[in-house]
């Protein structure tokens, strides 16, 4: 009686059948939208059998660190290799970012299994090239799990994938576990009297609405933070978040101080704790109202989010600014 209450998760069986294929030896492409369980595909394969080497790979250091402290809190024995961020590299399970791969590819370092998670980037004018070249350098004897959300055409990167002498079984499902809804900020109504500025007024629209939290997308790190600054100084907070010492310590007196009137941001310059066990922690835990973050955020990790708006559809790269594409812009809105 010690297991009652316990959750069973049973598979559905799209799930199901993906684990089949990658059992058979076969190389699986899995087309299903966010939130539809497409990392517990691979999660089943590594604990029901699957005794080789895996590398898990993301598009950014934020999807890494979210994945690591998930497997490692399941008691997984897993490293991660983001590049400023190496541990235990000769682990059973690698979450890493998938450029940080490339020469292990180069020299033959193969692991038996190669997943690259939201593959989609494959078509990105800059990093597309180290995603195509991570195919096409896997040998046989690794096997691949390509996943995304996003991709219009997975027929055609079957056939390329069968072209080039791998054995690939598809696996599509269209149900999305959260609908997406489009809404019209002009026809959320609220009392915003007494509160300047127009992302404080359509945040308090979106909280008196029901819709909260919210997830912003801004185009740079400087406009997240001046966003997220706006929303703590203008919007009522009647329930203030208590902060342990410890960790308002390491969040800085700024992003704490956000954070205590339940507003944050998130980007590339905070750290990586500051990152995964602070913001996206309290994110996930849906103790915040809303999260100011920059594009970067877009891909992979799951918040407890009710709402998503993107603030512009240019934003800025190391080669200059950059326009969201459609399968840029629903990964953001899967959020």
């Amino acid at each position: 009686m010690e297991l009652f209450g316990d959750i069973v998760r049973i598979p559905d069986f799209w799930q199901s059948s993906a684990v089949s294929y990658l059992r058979q030896g076969c190389d699986v492409i899995i087309d299903a939208p966010t939130g539809a369980g497409k990392t517990y595909v691979f999660e089943m394969y590594i604990e029901k059998g699957f005794s080789g080497k895996a590398v898990y790979t993301v598009p950014t250091r934020a999807l890494a660190n979210d994945k690591y402290s998930q497997w490692k809190s399941r008691g997984w024995r897993v490293g991660i290799c983001t590049g400023d961020y190496n541990i235990d590299t000769d682990a059973p399970v690698v979450v890493a970012t998938l450029e940080t791969q490339k020469n292990r590819l180069f020299s033959g370092d193969c692991p038996d299994l190669l997943v690259i998670d939201e593959y989609q980037l494959i078509s990105d004018p800059i990093r597309g090239f180290n995603y195509e070249l991570a195919v096409a350098l896997a040998p046989k004897s690794t096997q691949l799990l390509l996943m995304s959300g996003s991709v219009a055409n997975t027929g055609d990167v079957r056939g390329w994938l069968e072209r080039i002498g791998r054995s690939c079984r598809l696996v599509s499902h269209s149900e999305r576990a959260v609908p997406l809804e489009e809404v019209l900020s002009t026809s959320i109504t609220a009392d915003t009297r007494g509160i300047a500025g127009a992302w404080p007024k359509l945040v308090k629209k979106i909280i008196d609405a029901g819709m909260s939290p919210v997830l912003i997308f801004a185009p740079h790190r400087a406009e997240a933070e001046s966003i997220a600054r706006k929303l703590s100084e203008e919007l009522p907070c009647p329930d203030f978040l208590n902060l342990p010492k410890e960790l308002a310590s390491s969040a800085g007196r700024q992003l704490a101080n956000m954070m205590r009137r339940r507003i944050a941001y998130h980007h590339s310059g905070l750290s990586a704790f500051q990152r995964a066990a602070v913001v996206e922690k309290y994110a996930r835990e849906g103790k915040l109202n809303a999260v100011v973050a920059t594009t970067g955020l877009g891909a992979g990790v799951n918040f407890s989010m009710r709402s998503v708006v993107v603030a512009s559809r240019e934003y800025e790269t190391v080669s200059g600014p950059k326009i969201l594409r459609p399968d840029e812009l629903l990964q953001m809105y899967g959020r």
